[in-house]
């Protein structure tokens, strides 16, 4: 009797991986295009592995939806279920972790991520659920995570985005295909104001209308401890030095969950839009309580809108046996991301360097309408690039022709690039921390928006620049 060969076709794999209910058949059944995932809001639904294929920009893959990741479940059947999922794990190319946006960010998202890292595959993140607002929370970016993604796996947003990161790890995607104009999960729609205005922002009772008090000097708006009571967006003009400045008090901004009463609403609905009328913003954090989840949103918002940032630590009086620097270093380590904003210790009680929120939040607005030199930036990005090229783009060199800053958004540095192409997310953030480390960048947001040579418009550029690399 002969011996039939078979073999398994080895095709470029992806799992969807995460806890238990963050929508993962979902995303499963609208990447294969069919219900063949049986969704269900009940935990533990899904416990076979299922196969499915996708076709995106001309490449086939495989997709893998498995049981939810549950190392604790000790009983036999969801034993089997992640022994299932381990397999699918080793037999994937890339690991699709997937989390529920709704929810934040939660302990198991942790312990799985920790998990995944094990396998040494590359790792992109879908944040689900963000159909109401298409970004990453901030509170996601401690992940480290350099590929991150919001998406609604319901209505289809941004599955674009997420396939074409796969087929970039696989070595199947040519970025010059995705549009390259469009900046990546930041909506910057309001143009800088041109005069100095600082708001003061933050969560309810973190102590900043009594903040705006001591700056003034006086009692200009009501403090109490009861939670909500500014409700308007409080302006007054001053003058710092010889410099006239609007300072902003704001209602605490909350969760939409949160809101319950119309007139919150509305309150709310002022303290977002001075997010856009400021040009920097004064995050003022409870120092007792560290950077909660809250308080990353607000982060998220002011870096959204390309805002300068500066966080305050309020209560400062209530701390006892800590050093301001290691206090400092202990919110960075917390919160990695936040290297770029400058990190203040106030008491709004005490008096305690109340005034230094406003010298260090010019010091940005300068940063912000001044910038770099353009030869300086031109030669911090010519040795980036000669330090740690970029990866080719179908075997050519990618090379950098011009860059500058948007003059509308200052924060946003445009690079061109030849052949015309998508530099690498990770190597985006690369050039990002490089930037970030001048001074005179300091509470500046960056981000980076890449074009071609053939969108290059000639009143955009001087003729007198040189190609960079």
């Amino acid at each position: 009797m002969s011996t039939v060969d078979i073999k398994t076709i080895k095709e470029p794999c992806v799992v969807l991986v995460g806890r238990p209910n963050v929508g993962k058949s979902t995303l499963f059944n609208r990447l294969v295009g069919a219900r063949k995932a049986v969704v269900s809001p009940m935990r533990g639904t899904t416990r076979d592995r299922i196969y499915g294929e996708v076709t995106w920009r001309g490449s086939t893959i495989r997709v893998i939806d498995a049981g939810g990741y549950d190392e604790e479940r000790t009983d036999p059947l969801q034993l089997f279920v992640q022994k299932q999922l381990q397999v699918a794990i080793e037999e994937a190319d890339v690991l699709l972790f997937i989390c529920n946006g709704k929810d934040g960010l939660l302990a198991d998202d942790v312990a799985v991520v920790e998990g995944l890292r094990k396998a040494g595959k590359p790792l992109i993140l879908a944040v689900n659920k963000r159909e109401n607002e298409l970004t990453v929370p901030a509170e996601f970016h401690q992940f480290g995570i350099e590929d991150a993604f919001a998406i609604s796996s319901l209505h289809g947003l941004g599955v674009g985005d997420v396939l074409d990161s796969i087929l970039e790890h696989l070595g199947l995607f040519d970025p010059s295909q995705r549009a390259r104009s469009k900046p990546k999960n930041v909506r910057w729609t309001h143009e800088l104001p041109s005069t100095p205005s600082l708001a003061i922002l933050g969560r309810q009772n973190v102590g900043k209308s009594s903040l705006f008090n001591a700056i003034l000097n006086e009692e200009r708006v009501i403090v109490s401890d009861v939670a909500g009571t500014t409700r308007d967006a409080v302006d007054t003009w001053i003058t710092v030095g010889n410099r006239k400045v609007l300072l902003v008090d704001t209602a605490g901004l909350r969760h939409r969950r949160k809101v319950r009463q119309s007139v919150d609403v509305f309150s709310m609905a002022r303290s977002n839009k001075s997010i856009t009328r400021c040009a920097v913003a004064l995050v003022v954090i409870d120092a007792t309580q560290g950077v909660t989840r809250d308080d990353l949103r607000i982060i998220t918002q002011v870096r959204e809108q390309g805002r300068g940032l500066v966080l305050v630590l309020n209560k400062w009086d209530l701390i006892q046996g800590k050093a301001q620097r290691t206090f400092i270093r202990e919110i960075q380590l917390e919160v990695p991301y936040l290297h770029f904003a400058p990190i203040l210790i106030t008491s709004a009680k005490d008096g305690f360097q109340v005034t230094k929120p406003l010298t260090v939040g010019l010091k940005v607005f300068r940063h912000l309408t001044q910038g770099i030199p353009l030869n300086e930036l031109r030669h911090t990005l010519k040795e980036a690039w000669k330090a740690h090229p970029p990866p080719r783009v179908r075997g050519r060199r990618l090379g950098l022709k011009r860059a500058q800053f948007d003059p509308k958004f200052p924060g946003r540095l445009e690079l061109i690039t030849s052949p015309t192409g998508q530099l690498a997310l990770s190597y985006q953030n690369y050039l990002v921390k490089r930037l970030a480390k001048d001074a005179r960048l300091k509470g500046v947001p960056l981000h980076i928006v890449v074009k071609g040579v053939d969108e290059l418009d000639p009143e955009e550029f001087s003729a007198d620049h040189e190609d960079i690399h």
